[in-house]
């Protein structure tokens, strides 16, 4: 006899996150997450480029229909990333021993720290002072619009006062972004004693929406970022554009300094005969031109200044 499935999965009772949580053990989440990281390191095996951007694979675990459902729910959270080993650049992940299940941040525990890194970038940001609240840490997290380079990796990270060096680093992961002393070890999470009773606030980059100026960026020429390869101090201004126009990048607004003064110019008041000093990203497929009548910078030897809220290169390693 055919039976009708509709009244057998009507029957399955949705859970949330929370409940998932409390349904599937963190010893079972860790199996899990190992499964799914070992599936994910097959193109490292086979020699295929591993994506820039990570995400988790689709995976099929051989589960009863209603412990699938659960599984899913609470997998979805988290999957632990491997990286680093031995030899590599202390604070580099390794791999997890345990998973906690949550749904905006993800929380590894490591001997006497706990790692943390950011799930759900869009999500809000009272979600994850209750995840932090409840492994029992007083953090605000926060995201910010980044230049595309270093979207995913902490931009800014302020802890009480009486904080311990070692209470709160960052996590880093090699050849993630270029930081503003155009290294390559970026921090991509946080790591936390395990029983801290400090406060701390940590801002991440996030993807910019449309129209939305960045708040913290990457020098302008950094893998990623829109005048990547591209040769432009000391080239004039008519020149440069030229070369803007074909990855259709524009320029919204100029710097030129006035004294010790730098002074905001619109397009067509500065000639296209100067000289652009430097570069910064401005939003998408936008940026900041710092220029000047002479090939360099004559008022000030150090780099070109912004007032405040104009976007800068923040040096993050």
């Amino acid at each position: 006899m055919k039976r009708d499935i509709d009244p057998l999965i009507g029957g399955l009772a949705s859970v949330t996150d929370r409940q998932a949580a409390a349904l599937l053990s963190e010893d079972a989440a860790a199996a899990l997450a190992d499964r799914i990281t070992a599936t994910s390191s097959l193109s490292a095996v086979d020699g295929s480029p591993a994506p820039h951007r990570r995400r988790s694979p689709v995976m099929r675990i051989g589960l009863p229909l209603a412990a699938a459902g659960v599984a899913c729910a609470a997998v979805t959270a988290i999957v632990a990333t491997r990286d680093g080993g031995p030899g590599d650049t202390p604070g580099v992940t390794a791999t997890s021993p345990r998973v906690s299940l949550v749904s905006a941040l993800s929380f590894t525990r490591r001997g006497g720290y706990i790692d943390v890194r950011v799930r759900d970038p869009l999500a809000d940001p009272k979600r994850y002072k209750e995840e932090f609240a409840a492994h029992g840490l007083d953090v605000t997290l926060s995201m910010v619009p980044a230049s595309p380079s270093i979207v995913g990796t902490v931009v800014m990270m302020e802890t009480s006062e009486n904080t311990g060096e070692r209470d709160v680093t960052t996590i880093t992961a090699k050849g993630e972004c270029v930081t503003g002393g155009g290294g390559d070890v970026c921090p991509v999470g946080v790591r936390i004693r395990t029983g801290y009773k400090g406060t701390a606030q940590i801002v991440f980059g996030r993807d910019a929406r449309r129209g939305e100026q960045y708040n913290s960026t990457a020098p302008a020429s950094a893998p990623g970022e829109v005048m990547h390869g591209m040769t432009y101090r000391r080239h004039r201004v008519g020149e440069v554009l030229a070369a803007l126009r074909e990855r259709h990048v524009t320029v919204p607004e100029y710097r030129a300094m006035e004294g010790n003064v730098s002074k905001a110019l619109k397009p067509g008041q500065v000639p296209p005969t100067w000289y652009v000093h430097d570069a910064v990203p401005w939003a998408k497929n936008q940026v900041l031109l710092f220029v000047g009548p002479g090939p360099t910078e004559q008022a000030s030897s150090g780099p070109p200044s912004a007032p405040p809220g104009v976007p800068s290169p923040t040096p993050t390693g």
